[in-house]
């Protein structure tokens, strides 16, 4: 039974997203843990790592801890180059980084998206399922509607890129996948292609990963990991990817910005001799990309949009497609391979109305697609110089999620 003194032993900081306190016991006459210490007020002696913030570090170890104990520093290997895939002072020269345009920059933007109708047949409605994650789906009836999901996106991918002869059962081919994190897609690639090889890049570890559940259930499976930012990752000397008849990337779900400079990871590694068959992006929440980072901006000038008003202002519209717009409209036809629909532009409730834009719901969900779709275009375009065949699908329903697009790139035949 626990007595007031044992509270007193236990670290007082308070976990953020599971709202209890640290479990961790602190000594005598601290009220901390030596890993939350910085979040003590009179705190003179921790501080967050210069290269890592989710861990903490003493003032007086910080140098042998960059140096030699810092799982995020920088390791002198040959795939190793600092700053190889990231724009030079990214940060610092983006003085706007978080930059909210105004209400007539956004006004400005959708009359001027509203005469690009051709962007709205770019997508192909191509949803693909996987005949391994079908049988898992049907016999885990006790998944939970997130977790199908998951699984429904997963099988998708993996079909898009079975179709695309892309992933192939042969040990000669790799599979790289850029911020794998718990490697479930990984994961049921290597079931459906289990001679392949595969490497899991990521910055940092996690929990729970699934490429320990994949090499326990098939312990001949080829499956290792590169700890590594892709900012700092030369693909062309990564030994795993040398030699190969078939070279795959993968890169699913990479916030904002990380989309392109997985594009620069790729792009560089292919310049400095990478042979990469083809690949496959799924990017996600384009209101976090940055102008300076985005590899589309040649592509939006044709359209006008030449500067970072222009940008933010199409950041924000973005946004509009996955915030839950359209979640209780009805709809009459609902053919995801049907001609979008543009709705009517209606006077919109004062609910609906809540940030004094006037157009409804709907509209802004439809024209924020649209914002969406140039905005990919955009990299798809930029990924087309490289020597590939880009398309873009629509790769689940909108309604498994609203983040459904995909790049799929095959090198051109005569590359």
């Amino acid at each position: 039974m626990k007595t007031a003194d044992d509270e007193v032993k236990r670290c007082a900081y308070v976990l953020p997203k599971k709202q209890r306190k640290c479990r961790m016991l602190v000594k005598e006459g601290q009220l901390y843990c030596g890993e939350h210490a910085a979040a003590d007020p009179d705190n003179k002696d921790r501080i967050p790592c210069p290269n890592d913030p989710k861990h903490t570090v003493k003032l007086s170890e910080l140098e042998v801890h960059l140096r030699e104990r810092c799982n995020s520093r920088l390791i002198e290997d040959p795939w190793i180059v600092k700053d190889l895939n990231a724009i030079n002072g990214e940060v610092a020269s983006f003085a706007c980084i978080d930059r909210r345009p105004s209400k007539e920059e956004l006004i400005s933007l959708v009359e001027r998206l509203e005469k690009l109708e051709s962007i709205d047949q770019l997508p192909t409605y191509s949803q693909i399922s996987c005949p391994l994650v079908d049988a898992r789906l049907e016999q885990q009836t006790d998944l939970g509607p997130l977790q199908r999901k998951h699984l429904v996106q997963l099988g998708s991918i993996i079909g898009h890129l079975t179709a695309a002869e892309l992933l192939t059962n042969d040990p000669s081919a790799s599979v790289f996948e850029l911020g794998a994190g718990k490697a479930h897609l990984a994961y049921w690639m290597s079931k459906v292609a289990p001679l392949a090889h595969f490497l899991l890049v990521d910055r940092s570890g996690s929990r729970n990963k699934y490429d320990k559940y994949a090499i326990r259930e098939n312990p001949d499976l080829v499956m290792t990991r590169l700890r590594c930012s892709i900012e700092h990752l030369d693909l062309s000397k990564v030994d795993a990817l040398k030699g190969q008849s078939s070279l795959l990337a993968v890169q699913k779900h990479f916030c904002g910005s990380a989309t392109d400079a997985g594009i620069r990871c790729l792009w560089n590694g292919v310049n400095r001799g990478l042979d990469l068959t083809g690949f496959v992006l799924v990017p996600c929440c384009h209101h976090k990309m940055r102008y300076a980072e985005y590899v589309g901006c040649a592509h939006l000038q044709k359209f006008g949009f030449d500067n970072e008003v222009d940008f933010s202002a199409l950041r924000h519209i973005s946004s509009w497609s996955t915030c839950g717009m359209e979640e209780n409209q009805p709809q009459e036809n609902t053919d995801s391979q049907s001609e979008p629909k543009k709705p009517k532009i209606e006077t919109p409730t004062e609910e609906e109305n809540t940030k004094e834009l006037p157009w409804s719901r709907p509209y802004r969900a439809f024209i924020g697609r649209r914002a969406k779709l140039l905005l990919e275009e955009g990299r798809a375009e930029h990924l087309r110089q490289l020597g590939y065949e880009v398309e873009m699908f629509e790769y689940v329903d909108s309604k498994i999620s609203p983040e459904n697009l995909l790049l799929l790139g095959k090198k051109k035949k005569d590359c």
